[in-house]
């Protein structure tokens, strides 16, 4: 009874043991993994960021909404750089304990490498799954909300130039426009416009006057739709004419476009295609987009176990070497 008692304590010393190391264990994982993963963000969000700073210095997209699209760019971000996250968050977690001497405490214990195999994989698994969610679900909903609100904003873009109350020029002194009142959804109310119209291979003064108006897409272009509205021909030029006739005409829906107030439509991006429709599509670049979505959760598991191989390291070795030679390999490959 009194070695049976003192084996059960043991076997319990044993468990609490490894409890601790497993805690301690996943602790320097996900450490390691979330500082890896927001330096990495930071790198890819560098170059986007200066794209949309840019957009928005000329116009293209309203100042407000560069963090949202930005913020849209993560989920596309984390399916490329998840699987190298997960390749060099285990092997500097794995290596640390190499470097530090802790793998040969813990070996002399008696822990065997499938232990750290198990937990490496335990660890991996979440990931899997959160990478192939990310993948299948979330992206190409980003890309679709990111085009839709780069498109809204285009489409608002005109509007946000205009001062509600006031003439204003519009560019290269094309004429002037005002509008009492914008809303929210971007109706203007109370327009007039001038412009010059040519009519009758002559160039004549063209004034517009609407209670209601909005700026909509037509055949890819931004127009200006007015409502119940008066179109006068030739107002300012009646006294250099020879009949002096103004040309006053109703209008129930007069589509009016604004080449200095217009912008290009954008198309939908092939990434945005859903994964139901890819899986039921038998076009090739479908089939090579499914498959790329579905090995992407994979190769953040492939990574992660080829990560604590080359986590192994000697006592004179170089902890950062074989980190430096994977970082030459991926370039090499994604180069190409």
């Amino acid at each position: 009874m009194t070695i049976l008692k003192i084996d059960d304590h043991y076997f319990n010393v044993c468990g609490a043991l490894l409890r601790i190391l497993d805690k301690y264990l996943y602790m320097e994982l996900l450490k390691t993994f979330f500082a890896v993963l927001t330096v990495l963000l930071l790198i890819t969000f560098g170059s986007e960021a200066t794209k949309l700073l840019a957009m928005a210095v000329e116009g293209k997209i309203p100042s407000s909404l560069v963090l949202q699209v930005l913020l849209l760019k993560i989920p596309p971000a984390l399916e490329v750089i998840l699987p190298l996250v997960a390749l060099l968050s285990v092997m500097l977690t794995i290596g640390r304990l190499y470097q530090d001497h802790e793998m040969v405490i813990m070996s002399s214990c008696g822990i065997s490498p499938q232990y750290f195999q198990k937990r490496v994989l335990f660890f991996l698994i979440p990931l899997v799954l959160v990478t192939a969610w990310i993948s299948l679900v979330v992206t190409p909903w980003s890309y679709k909300t990111e085009r839709t609100i780069i498109g809204e904003a285009q489409t608002l873009t005109p509007i946000s130039g205009l001062v509600p109350g006031r003439f204003n020029t519009l560019p290269n002194e094309a004429g002037v426009f005002y509008t009492k009142s914008i809303s929210d959804s971007g109706e203007l109310s109370n327009i007039w416009i001038q412009r010059q119209s040519q009519v009758k291979d002559a160039e004549q003064d063209l004034i517009l006057v609407a209670p209601i108006g909005r700026f909509e897409w037509v055949d890819g272009r931004l127009i200006l739709a007015l409502e119940d509205g008066y179109s006068y021909i030739g107002m300012h030029d009646h006294a250099k004419t020879a009949s002096g006739d103004i040309e006053v005409q109703a209008f129930k829906r007069f589509e009016v476009l604004i080449p200095e107030l217009s912008a290009q439509p954008t198309r939908p991006a092939k990434f945005e295609v859903g994964t139901d429709v890819l899986w039921a599509s038998d076009s090739l670049e479908h089939q090579a987009l499914l498959q790329w979505r579905l090995v992407t959760p994979f190769g953040v598991l492939v990574l992660g176990l080829i990560g604590l191989k080359m986590s192994r390291t000697g006592p004179r070795q170089g902890r950062f070497a074989k980190v430096f030679l994977r970082w030459c390999f991926t370039l090499s490959t994604t180069s190409f």
